[in-house]
């Protein structure tokens, strides 16, 4: 699948997959308003079998399909480290 990552200005470390022939203005008014004027990151071609950072390409595949758009968000950060382990 074909698709264009953009990043919003107010969440840049939060994510918006869409296929590539859909332009940004066609997701909710709620994310645009949430994330701010977007700037288009890249494009990619996602497999099943993509090697990505955070998310699992099937998971983006099937949400695309089901909603129009994926919201890659960072994951939370975990702040009950056992330092003494280290």
């Amino acid at each position: 699948m074909e698709c264009s990552v953009y990043k919003g200005k107010r969440k840049p470390d939060h994510y918006v997959f869409l296929p590539a022939d859909k332009p940004i203005t066609e997701i909710p008014d709620s994310i645009q308003t949430m994330m701010g004027e977007f700037e288009h990151v890249m494009d990619l071609d996602i497999v099943n079998d993509t090697k990505l950072a955070q998310s699992d390409p099937s998971d983006i595949i099937n949400m695309i399909n089901e909603k129009g758009f994926y919201i890659q968000i960072p994951p939370k950060k975990d702040n009950n480290i056992d330092t003494e382990e280290y």
